[in-house]
């Protein structure tokens, strides 16, 4: 009886205002394609501590499979490259000073310069050519080599190599100036491309302790979670709490998310990135010398072995022996090393995509 009202009732409304029938099948046509749409989209989470490089990922991923940045686009991160630029500055001649070492600075009026200059500053010729002296004064190098004793930004040396560039008035920031440029994440922050036909979503929200209460909004539905942490770390402290260790941080953290309830049917990606950072650094700071990894048993300097007893920490926190967790060992500044492992990990989502629902990138 209802289908049978249901469907003289659809009659009559045809004929009394065909145009308006038409707008309305045509409306729960797009609703059902929208639905099923939403059913079938991949949704990808990229979760991690505080400048552990998941939203230089983010970038690569507009950058390898969204639209090119425009020229607008590009000038707009102007500002945020200079600030990072004026904001590294001063923090090493206020490191400078408080290891002591002022006096010995020979730069001393690109020294002074810098103690008052403003973030909001352009870069021009005259405050280049400053950087550029102080950047080349060996004590603030040797401030520099001791950065992992305070907190700033390493995209800063890559600005250096780029000076003469950087300070002319036409400048324009590239893709990999893009890329090597910070602004701490707030919020959520979503892009969501087709590939060959097929759609997916991509979180990306804040790694600071403070942001962390706005991941739950994120959970519901997720095909793979990818966490990144930083191997270039492990003797480093948090930027909100300089008294942890960014490593063990990220190891908690870690726990939480590959053993939480709402991921159990979700995809675990695990990037272990900063590799290039990382095999720099272990040459000269033995990762025995951390108290939190005392334990290491391995060579000193030895990338392979290091990598692995980091991994071997991370995959100790996984407590359900049916999760398996893939891994990936990144460098986020290298477009080409993101695409071949995020190709990879299309192949794992799509074995796991229980949905049956396609991924295919070449």
């Amino acid at each position: 009886m209802g289908n049978c009202g249901s469907t003289q009732a659809a009659a009559i409304a045809a004929h009394e205002d065909p145009d308006k029938f038409t707008r309305s099948k045509q409306l729960d046509h797009e609703l059902v394609q929208q639905s099923k749409q939403d059913e079938e989209k991949i949704k990808l989470l990229l979760l991690g501590a505080g400048e552990s490089g998941k939203s230089t990922i983010f970038k690569q991923m507009k950058i390898i499979f969204g639209s090119q940045y425009t020229e607008m686009e590009r000038r707009h991160y102007t500002s945020t490259i200079y600030s990072n630029i004026l904001q590294g500055m001063r923090v090493l001649v206020e490191q400078t000073s408080v290891f002591g070492l002022q006096e010995q600075v020979a730069a001393k009026d690109a020294f002074d310069m810098f103690k008052r200059i403003d973030d909001s500053e352009a870069i021009n010729n005259r405050i280049g050519e400053a950087i550029k002296t102080l950047w080349s004064d060996p004590v603030i190098q040797s401030v520099w080599a001791r950065r992992a004793e305070y907190q700033i930004f390493e995209s800063l040396s890559f600005y250096m190599k780029k000076m003469d560039i950087i300070k002319s008035s036409e400048y324009v920031p590239d893709k990999e100036d893009i890329i090597y440029s910070r602004v701490r994440t707030t919020g959520i922050v979503t892009e969501r491309y087709t590939i060959e036909g097929n759609i997916f979503e991509m979180y990306d929200v804040g790694g600071q302790r403070n942001e962390r209460k706005k991941w739950i909004h994120c959970f519901e539905g997720v095909t793979a979670v990818i966490f990144v942490a930083a191997l270039s770390e492990y003797d480093q402290n948090m930027f909100e709490d300089p008294t942890k260790n960014r490593m063990v941080e990220a190891l908690e953290l870690f726990d939480g998310i590959c053993n939480n309830v709402y991921f159990l049917e979700s995809s675990m990606i695990l990037f272990l990135n900063k590799k290039d950072l990382f095999a720099e650094k272990i040459k000269t700071k033995h990762i025995k010398d951390t108290a939190a990894f005392a334990d290491y048993t391995g060579r000193e300097g030895d990338f392979e072995a290091g990598v692995q007893y980091f991994l071997d920490k991370f995959m100790s926190k996984n407590k359900s022996p049916n999760h398996h967790i893939y891994h990936h060992i990144t460098c986020a500044t290298d477009t080409k090393n993101v695409q071949v492992v995020f190709n990879a990990c299309k192949d794992i989502v799509l074995r796991q995509n229980i949905e049956g629902s396609g991924f295919a990138i070449e």
